[in-house]
């Protein structure tokens, strides 16, 4: 014996229109801000794994003598990849007290580009100035503080994100439990426990 008819639909309440806010015990607020810590953290910590090799190929352009050709190559390689992440950062959307971090990070990364591409400049510009000299033997210092200040803000990031703890999944209304009358049931004869 079967019966079958459509499941009552439970009521909804009707969306409130207006953002969330923290004030009002919503936690998507919090889901966002930690999303885009998380992009922040990932740029800053891509940034920090990137800046020895990157800082590397700085101080061999400061070298003495004859700057070998595949420096270049890793300097053009750190170029792309720096540039990438300062993209990613500075079009970054996130909250207002998110600005000064994305704000610094980006200011972090633009500086790298501009020692990267200052010291490919320097390196292989195929003329050899003396007025230059004296700045492209500077190099070899590499990112001096601002590699410093990059490590700090990458660890800053991540404690940040420690905070929020694991994301929470979206609660699913297909899984919550509902109110259900037996003219919502089909009723079958090959129930499981039939055989017990």
């Amino acid at each position: 014996m079967r019966m079958r008819v459509r499941p009552r639909p439970r009521s909804r309440t009707r969306p409130d229109p207006r953002p969330p806010s923290a004030e009002s015990g919503n936690a998507r607020p919090d889901q966002h801000r930690r999303a885009q810590i998380a992009v922040l953290a990932d740029i800053a910590a891509r940034a920090a794994t990137l800046q020895p090799p990157a800082e590397g190929a700085v101080a061999a352009c400061g070298c003495p003598g004859i700057v070998p050709d595949d420096v270049a190559v890793e300097v053009g390689r750190y170029l792309r990849a720096y540039s990438k992440l300062y993209e990613t950062a500075r079009y970054l959307p996130v909250e207002s007290e998110l600005l000064d971090t994305r704000d610094e990070l980006t200011r972090l990364l633009c500086y790298h580009l501009h020692m990267l591409r200052d010291a490919g400049d320097l390196a292989f510009s195929g003329l050899r100035d003396p007025r230059t000299e004296p700045f492209r033997r500077e190099l070899a210092e590499g990112f001096s503080a601002y590699a410093s200040r990059l490590l700090v803000l990458a660890g800053e990031l991540q404690n940040r994100l420690k905070t929020f703890g694991a994301p929470q999944p979206e609660p699913d209304e297909r899984l919550m439990p509902g109110e259900i009358e037996l003219d919502d049931v089909e009723l079958s004869d090959d129930r499981p426990d039939s055989k017990r």
